[in-house]
């Protein structure tokens, strides 16, 4: 068993444990783990490595940011890495201009800014509410039958 430091939150897994459940190791924290599962840490499974020896942990940590955690290994079988696509081999250039970069202003840009609605225009007079008449005479009831 050797000490690790831990660059990154990490599950690690128990050891022999049916439920398969893991232990929560924070960023800063010592961990001591055997030989195999070091290397789930460690490339080539992690680029970059989100542990290294307590040797070092007289460095500062590394800053890693998510998108350098996220879904890159390398894949066992074929030694290619996974999550990271690339092009297809022989694929063709991007002729020249065919490909460009346009910059929008944000679309809050174009509203209108309070008052420049009215600019420039004169100032209605205060009205207070008004009624408004009824269009029609309200329809009377028939008088009773007699009878």
């Amino acid at each position: 068993m050797t000490a690790y430091q831990a660059l990154v939150n990490l599950s690690v897994p128990r050891k022999a444990d049916p439920g398969k459940e893991t232990d929560l190791v924070l960023t800063g924290e010592t961990v001591d783990l055997d030989d195999d599962l070091a290397a789930l840490f460690l490339p080539p499974r992690r680029v970059p490595a989100v542990i290294r020896p307590v040797r070092e942990s007289g460095d500062p940590l590394p800053v890693l940011l998510p998108r350098q955690l996220s879904g890159v290994a390398i894949n066992q079988r074929t030694g290619r890495r996974i999550g990271m696509p690339t092009p297809p081999e022989g694929a063709r250039p991007d002729p020249p201009g065919s490909s460009q970069v346009t910059v929008l202003e944000p679309p809050e840009a174009h509203e209108p800014q309070p008052g420049s609605e009215t600019a420039g225009q004169p100032v209605p007079p205060e009205v207070d509410a008004e009624d408004i008449p009824p269009r029609r005479a309200p329809r009377q009831a028939p008088p009773p039958r007699r009878g």
